[in-house]
């Protein structure tokens, strides 16, 4: 056996990596769902959120290797530009899909947000390689 201890991603980062996911596959079927009801401009306008979440859904799968503290930063900012202007919009849908749109990616980001600042999360980011 090895003397070297072998290093196991904290909880918190698992449970960060599942939410992205999840966020990413509701963020293709929110898009599927409400496609036909919008026009080019409201497809534009509301695939552009998503377009982030799927870039830090690409990103948390970097956890588990090589990843420093750029990458937590990075997810966090990204995070943070999808709930942030989701948040003020929430009061402007005039549907049900629209809103539940809207929901489910603050319902899913904030966590996201609060679990990336915990410190085994940045104990994580800051390991020696």
């Amino acid at each position: 056996m090895s003397d070297v201890p072998e290093r196991v991603m904290p909880t918190p980062l698992r449970a960060v990596q599942i939410l992205l996911l999840t966020l990413a596959l509701a963020g293709i079927v929110s898009m599927l769902a409400l496609s036909d009801s919008l026009t080019a401009y409201g497809q534009g306008e509301m695939m552009a959120p998503w377009l982030l979440v799927w870039v830090s859904a690409a990103l948390c799968l970097t956890y588990d290797g090589s990843a420093r503290g750029g990458v937590r930063t990075t997810t966090l900012v990204l995070m943070a530009l999808v709930v942030l202007p989701t948040v003020t919009r929430l009061g402007e849908a005039a549907s049900p899909g629209p809103f539940l749109d809207a929901a489910v990616r603050i319902l899913l980001g904030v966590p996201v947000i609060v679990l990336l600042f915990l410190p085994e999360s940045t104990a994580w980011f800051d390991r020696e390689r």
